[in-house]
């Protein structure tokens, strides 16, 4: 056999060899990557003792190729101008062009009550509760983290033989929730970011949403930073989408953040920004 040959079997096998790890993974291990979201659900995704049933539900769909079903608790709770006002704003979100079409379909409960956390992901579904409690921007803020994490376990591409979020996790954590030995809080876009790797995404998500200029000036220090920023702009946004500084209200960049979702940002700016 000659090396020509060699190189035309070797490329044989080679696709041979990916095709039954694909038919492998997607039809007889699929239940292996529902269980490990699952398990990111109920361990590390914002964790609560008593999860609220839903009794009672109103849903609505967007009219687009994505669907998005809004639940309330309790059931007129819809009809509330508040509630209405923060569900149009995160419609706005979520029906944008940077976003709509990574969407199939996704549900989002409004919960009146307050619980143990202020939000939630879980089987597929975002939960945000107490939403008087919230402001507007915080209410927006929250919503973007938690549809991150839905993007990350159910949207972020699965393939053959790498989990594309396993690009990003690799970057600072050994497992779920132990960093490497080299990281430290200059390597996380806030306190909440280094609970594990799933809040770090989630986090890192939002940063880049709507502090982009804020995450990339931070990242100029710090090489770390800078692969998880470049990481949303390669996998996950494309054509330069948010990569602006027109959502800012404060021109000061805080060396330090416990919590993304409550960095100030211009919400109208921010939205004309969706609209266009």
């Amino acid at each position: 056999m000659n090396l020509r040959e060699r190189i035309i079997l070797l490329f044989f096998y080679t696709i041979l060899f990916s095709f039954l790890i694909f038919i492998a993974k997607n039809y007889f291990f699929w239940w292996k990557q529902d269980y490990i979201n699952t398990i990111a659900e109920e361990k590390f995704i914002e964790p609560i003792k008593n999860e609220p049933i839903i009794e009672e539900e109103k849903t609505q769909s967007l009219n687009s190729a994505s669907i998005i079903r809004y639940i309330f608790v309790p059931t007129m709770f819809w009809a509330e101008n508040k509630v209405l006002d923060y569900k149009n704003t995160l419609t706005t979100f979520l029906n944008s062009k940077f976003i709509q079409s990574k969407i199939s379909l996704l549900e989002v409960v409004f919960y009146k009550d307050v619980w143990e956390v202020r939000w939630k992901m879980k089987n597929k579904k975002i939960r945000l509760y107490g939403i008087y409690n919230l402001d507007i921007k915080e209410f927006l803020a929250v919503a973007i983290h938690e549809f991150s994490h839905f993007y990350d376990l159910y949207i972020l591409e699965k393939k053959v033989l790498l989990d594309v979020s396993d690009i990003f996790y690799d970057i600072s954590w050994e497992t779920t929730t132990v960093m490497k030995e080299s990281m430290d809080e200059k390597s996380f876009v806030s306190w909440y970011a280094m609970t594990n790797k799933y809040e770090d995404f989630a986090e890192s998500y939002t940063y880049y949403v709507l502090h982009n200029s804020d995450f990339y000036s931070k990242s100029l220090n710090s090489p770390v930073l800078m692969e998880k920023y470049n990481f949303f702009r390669k996998f996950v946004f494309t054509n330069e989408d948010f990569i602006t500084g027109e959502f800012k209200n404060n021109l000061e960049i805080e060396d330090y953040y416990r919590d993304t979702t409550k960095i100030d940002f211009s919400l109208e700016k921010f939205l004309q920004y969706l609209k266009k």
